[in-house]
């Protein structure tokens, strides 16, 4: 199941949380994503960068 950090709009702080680019608040990364606020999970296109495709959004 995705979570939190699997989000395209997802950018660490530490090993624990990060922001959500989307939300404009701190969240935890292991967050299951069917429990995102205003359903704003969006999935990395590519798995080697955390902000693929933020850009584009």
């Amino acid at each position: 199941m995705p979570t939190c950090q699997d989000c395209r709009f997802y950018t660490a702080i530490d090993e624990i949380k990060g922001e959500c680019f989307s939300l404009g608040f701190e969240v935890r990364g292991k967050t299951d994503s069917k429990k995102c606020p205003e359903r704003a999970f969006r999935p990395n296109k590519s798995p080697k960068s955390k902000k693929a495709g933020a850009a584009r959004y």
